[in-house]
């Protein structure tokens, strides 16, 4: 895994993606101490990889995982990918048990959100139930793109979510341009979201 973030800093470097410096929102909590604890109060546990990607960087915060550029006239959203941004380890686990006080179906089933696109509806969930075929996996929750009122499974796990985001750079599926902004090709990228995630059904809807 370390091998993975250092990988992923390296191409985020290169391609000069200004959201390299956001993405650390909640450093002044960043001590696996913390973090266990955190988890330990929605009675999940974080696991190791998981774990090494909040020590290196904790997640964006609201202003980098929701999308005010309209509000602050800015031209365009900045995000580490397609998807959007991870968020901050300490909102994921706020968001998580809000939604299960109001009953929420992923919530309920060990599912805590995990990367937003500028809007709270449907995120990227990663699967943290134990017991299920999925644990580790991340999920998307959008009935329009999936025809699914369930999430369906997009990354087979944490670490093929990361070696999708790394060779996308490196292929040049994502480029960043004079303003900042990611621009992606998405057919490219679609096809080689398939091929790194071959248990994933998300991508055979469209590949």
């Amino acid at each position: 895994m370390r091998e993975l973030i250092k990988e992923l800093e390296s191409v985020l470097v290169e391609s000069r993606n200004p959201i390299l410096k956001y993405m650390d929102n909640d450093k002044i909590y960043k001590t696996k101490e913390q973090i266990i604890e955190r988890f330990q109060n929605n009675k999940l546990e974080c696991y190791p990889e998981l774990m090494e990607l909040y020590l290196w960087n904790t997640g964006c915060g609201p202003e980098y995982i929701f999308d005010y550029s309209e509000i602050t006239g800015e031209d365009f959203f900045m995000r580490l990918s397609t998807f959007g941004n991870y968020i901050s380890y300490t909102q994921s686990a706020d968001m998580f048990c809000q939604n299960k006080v109001t009953n929420d179906l992923f919530s309920n089933v060990g599912m805590v959100p995990f990367i937003l696109n500028g809007y709270y509806d449907y995120p990227i969930l990663l699967n943290m139930n134990k017991q299920s075929d999925t644990y580790k996996s991340l999920f998307l929750l959008c009935p329009e793109a999936t025809k699914s009122e369930e999430p369906v499974m997009m990354y087979d796990s944490l670490e093929s979510w990361m070696k999708t985001l790394i060779q996308c750079y490196k292929q040049k599926i994502y480029h960043i341009d004079e303003k900042g902004a990611l621009i992606t090709d998405v057919d490219a990228e679609y096809l080689l979201s398939k091929n790194q995630n071959p248990r994933s059904a998300y991508w055979k809807l469209y590949v």
